[in-house]
This record gives structure tokens, sequence and C-alpha cells, in this order.
């Protein structure tokens, strides 16, 4: 595409015109990786709002398909799409949450990747999402977000499997020990 909002555009295009629409913000990245794995695993597509506003390309998708489930994944893209479902948290880590408590409910794998940086997050979306697991955003150290933790607990019984995506410099050994703890 012309630019990144037209890209989605294709893409979703090229997907058969999905009738499941996540849209995030198209000027950050947590939000619209968080939403993929959910995209995938539900035969869906990933949208770009212009941050809370909405980008031209994508109000044009939407309105030629306005019959579609739409969710508003982070807060600029809530502003952005007021008649979307909103699945927003206080931040990144709990949007991620969010999503993934929305749309797996029953995970026998999760992934893990850091909230500080895209490019591990990115090449473990299509992996996650081809598993039907949700990708969880973790700081690169320090605590484990109650959001991640809370999410990691209500789901210990069915998740046989943490992935963490990126090596000790992208997630910490100690956040790595605490993912570990939360899904015994």
């Amino acid at each position: 595409g012309a630019d990144r909002y037209a890209t989605t555009l294709a893409i979703a295009n090229a997907l058969g015109n999905p009738s499941t629409v996540f849209e995030a913000s198209g000027v950050s990245y947590p939000d619209a990786l968080s939403a993929g794995p959910a995209a995938i695993a539900n035969h869906g597509a990933v949208l770009l709002t212009a941050g809370g506003t909405q980008a031209a390309a994508t109000s044009a998708y939407l309105s030629a398909h306005s019959g579609d489930a739409r969710f508003a994944i982070g807060g600029w893209a809530d502003g952005a799409d007021g008649q979307a479902t909103a699945l927003v948290g206080a931040d990144r880590y709990a949007t991620a949450a969010m999503v993934a408590s929305k749309f797996f409910t029953k995970p026998s794998k999760t992934g893990v990747a850091t909230g500080q940086n895209f490019a591990d997050s990115m090449v473990a979306v299509p992996s996650l999402g081809r598993h039907n697991a949700p990708l969880l955003l973790v700081p690169t150290d320090g605590a484990l977000p109650s959001s991640v933790a809370a999410y990691l607990q209500a789901h210990a019984d069915t998740i046989t499997s943490a992935t963490t995506f990126g090596g000790v410099n992208a997630v910490s050994d100690r956040v790595l020990k605490q993912v570990q703890q939360a899904t015994p």
C-alpha cells in the first residue's frame, strides 16, 4: 500500500474481507501486536488508526463492511472508533492481557515478549496465532505486571507451555522466573 494504513487494507482484502476487525493505533506498536494472534486465531484482520483519529483508508473500509465485528485495541483506537468494542487497559501490558482474556479463554500455550520494543513481539505473532495462543507483553526487567500475572494464574490449569520471545536483554531472567511461577 501507499502507507501503513493502505497496507493493512490490502492485507484485509487479500484475506477475503474477514468479518472481524481489530483496530489498533498505527503510530504505536504494542496494541497492534497484542491484536495479531487474536486476529489470526479468529480469521480477522488488524486495521490501523491514525492514533486517536480514524485513518481515511480504514474509515472507508469500515464503511464498506458495516456488519463486521469490530474491536478497538488500546485507548487510541477506542478514541478513533466509538462503535467498536473497546479493549483498553491501563497500559500496554493490561491491554494485552485484556485481549488474551477476551479471545483466549482456554489457552494451552502463551507467548511473552517485551512490551518495550517491537521486534521480538512482531516475529512471535504468526506462531502464536497459528497455535491459538495469546501474546502477553512484559517489561524487560522488574515486576511482572499484575494484569499479566492475573491472566497467567487464571489459566494455569490450561497453559502447558509459555514461550519467551527474545533473549535476556529483552526479557530478563527475573521476569521469566515470575512468568514461570505464575504458570506452575
